[in-house]
């Protein structure tokens, strides 16, 4: 799918809370009057769902402060992160004229919102000075990340690099992570060498070895930066002075030779660092597969948790109506966030893919698991844990099953294989959440 595409769908899916009924009617079986209000009432009042759907909702570029010397190439990092030849266009007035600020766009789709310090010793004429810009500046800006952009190659100056982060430090959250990014690692000997895939170890191991020096100056100069990454942006274009077109132009340059080493690392650290938020429009922007995968993980954890709770409702026999139309809206979710037409027909032939292992075993363990419900009418609590785990690893297994159907396009063959896996990964997570919960 393109990102138009997924953009409206996220826009639509937000609005479910209020078309939980329509959605039902797709489902391939009648859901009762009483089942659909406890289901309803489940899914309403899931703190997990309420708060993945207002990220979606309110997802946004992330906003990044960027610290390095000119001529570093903080640019070509943006660019390598995006796969794009970005505009960059000036943004919000941050209160001083110390600190730039920009945004990077595609087209007319903001990416990435960007203070850029240009080095605070380049910059500025005192230690006072800086701090009162960036003090200002970050107070406005209200940062999802830092970068700390270092040359690879550099031998000098990195103390006094390293130690702008502990300037800006006070005026940031404890929770905004700090990465430091060392640049033209494509630089390092053999330098020749700029297809990354062919690198030899002699180059991987000079590179791990300026990594780990960086990181024992990091620890000798007590900075608190979270990790060190180290990159190489080295992009060729379909034209060879990119700077000189238009940004019409520009948005249809080409990548004619790809030297990228290590971004996706660096995308995959600042997504799982940032606030789903903006880590979800990151992921948009970058890599759609990625951002498709996270959301359908978060569903099915968040349905796997409603399936639990229900399990754990001492009534024999009302698991079933609400337990089964519960893991099809899951299943729902799942194919609509995959660009998939969400009707009957597709959860039917859903549910004839998995076979008896799907649509028929699962159904048959929450038949038998309304025996260990009987036992509550006798002892109260006595059929409850194997209940709730049998609920969570048959929907974790469910939902599984539907990422690998609907986007990982995974034959018909190999499904049992990822049911069986998923309903023990499922089990050992429901357990893991019992005892979080005592």
């Amino acid at each position: 799918m393109d990102r138009q595409t997924v953009d409206e769908r996220l826009d639509r899916l937000v609005n479910i809370r209020t078309s939980l009924d329509q959605v039902m009617d797709t489902l391939p079986m009648k859901v009762p009057k009483q089942a659909r209000e406890q289901i309803k009432k489940i899914l309403l009042k899931n703190d997990e769902l309420n708060q993945l759907l207002e990220d979606i909702k309110d997802r946004r570029p992330p906003r990044l402060i960027v610290v390095g010397k000119t001529g570093v190439g903080k640019s070509s990092l943006i660019n390598a992160m995006f796969g794009h030849y970005l505009a960059k266009t000036s943004a919000v007035d941050v209160g001083t004229q110390s600190v730039s600020s920009y945004q990077y766009r595609d087209n007319q789709q903001v990416l990435f919102d960007v203070i850029d310090t240009r080095g605070l010793g380049e910059s500025f004429n005192s230690a006072s000075s800086a701090e009162k810009a960036l003090k200002e500046a970050v107070q406005q800006f209200e940062p999802d990340a830092v970068l700390l952009v270092m040359n690879a190659t550099d031998r000098a100056g990195m103390d006094e690099e390293l130690q702008q982060i502990n300037v800006l430090k006070p005026y940031i959250s404890e929770q905004v992570p700090v990465v430091c990014v060392l640049t033209h690692a494509d630089h390092i000997e053999p330098a020749r060498i700029k297809e990354p895939d062919q690198y030899p170890d002699i180059k991987q191991e000079r590179i791990e070895e300026k990594t780990q020096q960086v990181t024992r100056l990091i620890q000798s100069l007590h900075v608190d930066i979270q990790t060190v990454i180290p990159v190489s942006s080295y992009i060729e274009w379909s034209h060879e002075t990119p700077e000189h077109l238009t940004e019409q132009e520009r948005s249809a340059l080409t990548i004619a030779f790809d030297g990228r080493y290590e971004i996706d690392t660096l995308l995959d650290y600042l997504e799982s660092n940032i606030d789903f938020q903006s880590a979800i429009h990151l992921m948009l922007s970058t890599r759609i597969d990625r951002a498709v995968k996270q959301l359908t993980q978060k569903v099915i954890k968040v349905f796997s948790g409603a399936a639990s709770t229900v399990a754990l409702t001492p009534i024999p026999v009302s698991d079933m109506s609400v337990l089964v139309p519960l893991q099809l809206l899951m299943v729902s979710f799942i194919g609509y966030v995959s660009g998939r037409t969400v009707d009957k027909k597709m959860l039917k032939d859903f549910l004839v893919s998995l076979g008896g292992v799907g649509s028929l075993g699962y159904s048959f363990k929450l038949i038998a698991q309304q025996g260990t419900k009987f036992l509550n009418v006798v002892l109260p609590g006595s059929g409850s844990v194997v209940s709730s785990t049998i609920a969570y690893s048959g929907t974790y297994a469910m939902g599984k099953a539907a990422e690998a159907y609907f986007i990982d396009s995974v034959s018909k063959k190999d499904m049992k294989k990822i049911m069986k896996k998923a309903e023990q990964e499922g089990k050992q997570a429901a357990k893991k959440n019992e005892k979080s919960a005592e």
